[in-house]
């Protein structure tokens, strides 16, 4: 439609008699679609992380070896943190390059990580 077709008295019309707006009363009872695709995607993490387990525990000598590994060659890598939420839910896991170290603590995707509170670290396929 363009401005040559707009009648304002059709339009008037068409509010004052024909069209009657339910208000409010039109959203209760149902969800919108974003609705539905955040609870579907709160649900889905909410079940992978009291799916989630640690991986295999590994040794101070064995987490050190493979942090010296990682550094050198340069591959990315998982790790797994020692801890747990009230709620027995492990964290989600920690994925990247290391990108350096100072102290007992490595930095791997931007955080910090202590040294002794790894669980766990694996290789990851570049």
């Amino acid at each position: 439609m363009n401005n040559d077709e707009y009648d304002p008295h059709l339009v008037k019309q068409f509010l004052t008699y024909d069209y009657h707006d339910r208000g409010m009363m039109k959203w209760h009872g149902f969800y919108l679609s974003d609705h539905t695709s955040v609870l579907d995607k709160n649900t889905r993490a909410q079940v992978r992380e009291r799916h989630e387990k640690h991986i295999e525990a590994m040794t101070a000598e064995m987490i050190a070896n493979t942090i010296n590994d990682a550094i050198i060659k340069c591959y990315p890598v998982q790790i797994d943190k020692a801890e747990r939420s009230i709620e027995g839910i492990v964290p989600s896991k920690i994925e990247g390059l290391i990108s350096g170290w100072f102290g007992s603590q490595i930095i791997v995707a931007n955080e910090a990580i202590l040294i002794e509170e790894i669980y766990a670290i694996k290789k990851l396929a570049r």
